[in-house]
C-alpha cells in the first residue's frame, strides 16, 4: 500500500515538473515563454512577461475607471428619465459615441477621431440639464421611450464642446496650482539651504544687515 502511495506521489511530481517545463503563452503579446521567468496573475492563473504584466495592470485600471464612469452616466440617465433600465438602443448609441461613431440611417459614421469618455458625456448632460428637463416636460410630454431618450442624447451632444473646454480650463488651473505649490516648496528649500550656509560663521553679522 505504501509503495502504491509512493508511486502515486512520484507520478504527481512528474506531472508537476512536466507542467512547469511546458511553455505558456502570454495573453498580452501572445508569445510563448518559460513560466519560471514570467509573472503569475493569481486571479486568472495566467502567466505574463514582466513588461506585458505592467501593460495588463494599466489596462485593467483603465477598464475599472471606464466602468465606473459608465455606471455614473447610466444612473444619471435612468434617473433623468425615471427608468429602471436604459433601453438597449440608447445604450448602443452611447457606446458608439464613446468609440467616436454616430448611428445615421442604421450605419456607423465616424464623428470623432477619439470619442468623448463617459465622464465628459455626464458633464455635458449636467450642462444641458435644464434644457433637457424642459424638453422632457414640454416637447416630449414625459415620454421616455428610445426616441425620446435619443432626442435628449442629441441635446447633450450639443454641450460636449463646452464640457471639453471647461475640462481643459480646469486641468490648466490645477496644473498652475501644482506649479505654484512646487515653486513655493522649492523656494522654501532654497531659503533653508542658504540660511544654513550663511550661519557657518556665527561672528559674521553682515548676513542679517
Amino acid at each position: 500500500m505504501e509503495c502504491l502511495d509512493c508511486l502515486c506521489l512520484n507520478i504527481l511530481k512528474c506531472e508537476e515538473v512536466i507542467s512547469l517545463a511546458r511553455p505558456v503563452k502570454c495573453p498580452v503579446c501572445e508569445t510563448s515563454g518559460d513560466r519560471e521567468g514570467m509573472k503569475l496573475e493569481e486571479k486568472s492563473k495566467r502567466y505574463y512577461h514582466d513588461k506585458c504584466y505592467e501593460q495588463y495592470k494599466i489596462k485593467q485600471e483603465e477598464t475599472k475607471i471606464e466602468n465606473e464612469q459608465w455606471n455614473k452616466l447610466y444612473q444619471y440617465i435612468v434617473g433623468l428619465h425615471d427608468l429602471l433600465l436604459l433601453p438597449k438602443g440608447n445604450i448602443m448609441r452611447l457606446k458608439e459615441l464613446r468609440a467616436g461613431f454616430e448611428i445615421k440611417d442604421g450605419k456607423r459614421v465616424r464623428k470623432y477621431r477619439t470619442g468623448p469618455d463617459y465622464e465628459l458625456m455626464l458633464d455635458a448632460y449636467k450642462l444641458a440639464d435644464s434644457s433637457i428637463r424642459w424638453c422632457i416636460a414640454n416637447t416630449l410630454k414625459g415620454s421616455n421611450d428610445v426616441r425620446a431618450i435619443n432626442y435628449c442624447i442629441s441635446i447633450m451632444m450639443n454641450s460636449l464642446n463646452e464640457a471639453f473646454a471647461r475640462r481643459k480650463n480646469r486641468l490648466r488651473q490645477q496644473e498652475e496650482i501644482r506649479q505654484d505649490l512646487g515653486n513655493q516648496n522649492n523656494l522654501y528649500i532654497e531659503t533653508e539651504v542658504v540660511y544654513k550656509a550663511k550661519n557657518k560663521n556665527n561672528n559674521d553679522i553682515s548676513n542679517f544687515l
